[in-house]
């Protein structure tokens, strides 16, 4: 008797915790689900779009304050140039005046002779100007 009490037990528990009284979910559709994360996918990217096209504008408008600033240095430089080579013109003319002969020019493929020897030896004992700037000013 107790063999039984304890197969109709089990019988009971059995069929009480069966699939069949249990809550079944709702059936998942997985086209809805894939068009869910592609909407998903194409609104970030929509996002990111939008951000970069942001981001792109700003850097147009900055590279073209750039490009002005940069044309009104090329301008400055130019007016600079030109009043150094008034100075220049100024400089030789004096120099003209006073006798001191600007016009010698050592020549670019034949370094040779005293004061281009001593420009050698200038920059043998640390000197760090070009010859040019050797032969006008330091060289007596």
């Amino acid at each position: 008797m107790r063999l039984l009490y304890i197969f109709t037990a089990l019988f009971a528990l059995g069929y009480l915790f069966t699939e069949s009284w249990a809550v079944k979910p709702e059936p998942i559709n997985e086209m809805d689900a894939l068009i869910k994360k592609i909407k998903a996918n194409t609104q970030a990217v929509g996002q990111a779009t939008k951000q970069a096209h942001e981001v792109s504008e700003a850097m147009v408008e900055q590279k073209a304050e750039e490009k002005a600033k940069l044309v009104e240095a090329v301008v400055e430089a130019e007016v600079k140039v030109q009043a150094l080579e008034q100075v220049q013109e100024v400089f030789v003319a004096k120099m003209i005046t006073a006798g001191i002969d600007t016009a010698m020019v050592v020549d670019e493929g034949k370094n040779a002779g005293p004061i281009f020897d001593a420009f050698l030896e200038y920059q043998k004992n640390g000197g760090t100007e070009d010859f040019n700037w050797f032969r006008l000013y330091i060289y007596k």
